[in-house]
């Protein structure tokens, strides 16, 4: 008979997920404004290839506090192909009670592409579905970063 005992050390190892840590007081770094979402996703994309776009969820408790990330997928220079399932099955799997995305453009171009809002819509309407809202998709460069929700690229929920 087949033993099966490391199913579960080999899906946690396939999930890798990291938790942020922070040198504060609290346990979890919290999102009160959208530049604290930046300087969160700039430690995270420091540890990450700048020439090639990688795309990264932060996963937000209902406190708005960042429970932790899930880097989804890793492309090229000029797409990192993401699929919404990946991203749902991880934010499931974290308790999370919202999402925010984002991927880097090493180009350094900050303006969303066609297939960018595309992706986002679709990523929104999932995320409606099953009531874990994307909130905002950031997409950074070395010279700075965006907001979709604030450029209103995309029409997102209402509270975030």
């Amino acid at each position: 008979m087949k033993n099966y005992n490391n199913i579960d050390t080999v899906y946690t190892k396939r999930l890798k997920t990291v938790q942020p840590k922070i040198e504060q007081d609290d346990d979890k770094p919290k999102v009160e404004h959208l530049d604290h979402v930046h300087e969160i996703l700039k430690s995270i994309y420091r540890q990450l290839d700048d020439n090639q776009e990688h795309m990264v969820m932060l996963v937000l408790n209902i406190s708005n506090e960042v429970s932790g990330f899930k880097v989804i997928a890793s492309g090229s220079k000029t797409s990192g192909p993401a699929d919404a399932k990946i991203i749902f099955r991880n934010a499931l799997m974290l308790g999370a009670t919202k999402i925010v995305l984002a991927h880097n453009h090493p180009s350094g171009n900050l303006q969303p592409s066609n297939a960018d809002i595309r992706f986002t819509q679709k990523i929104i309407s999932a995320g409606k579905a099953i009531e874990i809202p994307a909130v905002d998709h950031i997409i950074l460069s070395y010279s700075g970063y965006i907001s979709m929700r604030k450029k209103q690229h995309c029409e997102f929920e209402a509270s975030a």
